[in-house]
Parts: C-alpha cells; structure tokens; sequence
C-alpha cells in the first residue's frame, strides 16, 4: 500500500499540468492574447521568447553548410528580428486598442442599461453616456488613421519573406544557384526591406 502512494503522486503532476494547458486552450481568445497595456520594448534588443531560426550548433553539426549557415547569423538575423519585433508589438498595439473599443463599449451600453431600469432621467448618467460615447467615436478615428492591423501584417509579411529567402539560399534553389548567391540573397533582402510584398 505504502509503494503506490509515492508512484500515484508522481503521476499526478503531470496530469495537473496537463489539465491546467487545456483549460488554457478552451479560455476565450480575448483573454488568451490578451495585450499587455505597458509594454514597451525596443525592436532591435533581445527578446526573451525569441526562438532561434539557426540554432548556434547547427553551425558544428552541419559542416558543410556552416558558410551558408553563417549568412543567416552574421547578416540577415538581426534584420529578421527587427521586422519580427515590430509585428509583435504592432499586433499588441492593435489587440490593445480592440480591447479599449470593446471595454468602453461595453460601459455605454451599461450607462444605458442602468438609465433604463431606472426608469430614465437621471442628467449625470445621461451626460456621463454621451462624453463616453463621442470619446469612444474618437478612438476609432484615431485608431483607424494609425493602422496597427496593417503595419503589423506588412512587418510580418516581410519577416516571412525574409527566412523564405534565406531557405531559398540554403536550398540553392531558384536563383540561388552558381556564384554570386549571396550577393543576390542580400539585394532581394533590402528589396524586400524596401518595399514590403512582391
């Protein structure tokens, strides 16, 4: 009887982790991404969940592609990093909007709801409806002109078209192929940085 407790314990953990990850994954959308309001990193520092797309020992196991290997870390990762921060923090910036849209709304239609149980004609409450209400039409407007969504899917785009180049380059397909890959690797990359989507 003693012996089975200690194995039931340790199989326990596992199944509590297990448990805690898909209740996570059945959370609402909104609260599963849910944007940080004071978030304020720099694109072109060091991320903590930044995963790498070379591992720095891919350059031991891989000898014969380590010249190509190598492009990617000394010349196209920082470039890469600097359009995938700012989708990131483009997207929390939209997400962060969505969520302010969605919240003062949400406090409209509440101002109304109590206006109405009350029978109406209540001034403040009136008042206090319609300065949010313009407030709120406000935001829109504003969030319209600074199209987060849009910066955010171009800066993403073009990171994607980035390390599909770069993939390109390691393959020796397409035009990567004979001499003078790198060189053509390097102008489609400030092509792309250039102009965004081809």
């Amino acid at each position: 009887m003693t012996e089975e407790k200690p194995a039931k314990a340790a199989g326990q953990a596992p199944r509590k982790q297990k448990k805690q990850k898909e209740r996570r994954r059945h959370w609402p959308a909104l609260l599963k991404r849910f944007p940080r309001f004071f978030w304020r990193p720099r694109e072109d520092g060091e991320w903590k969940g930044d995963w790498a797309v070379v591992p720095p020992e891919a350059l031991d196991e891989y000898k014969t592609l380590a010249e190509d290997l190598g492009v990617w870390r000394d010349q196209l990762e920082s470039r890469f990093r600097k359009l995938d921060h700012r989708a990131q923090i483009l997207q929390n910036q939209f997400w962060r909007q969505r969520v302010m849209l969605i919240a003062g709304g949400l406090a409209a239609t509440s101002l109304a709801t109590i206006q109405a149980a009350i029978g109406g004609g209540i001034v403040v409450l009136a008042v206090l409806q319609s300065v949010l209400t313009g407030l709120l039409a406000g935001l829109t407007v504003l969030i319209r002109s600074r199209r987060a969504q849009q910066g955010y899917l171009t800066a993403r785009l073009k990171a994607e078209q980035i390390k599909s180049e770069y993939f390109l380059f390691l393959a020796m397909a397409g035009e990567y192929q004979g001499a003078g890959r790198e060189a053509r690797l390097q102008q489609r990359v400030g092509d792309i940085e250039a102009e965004g989507v081809s």
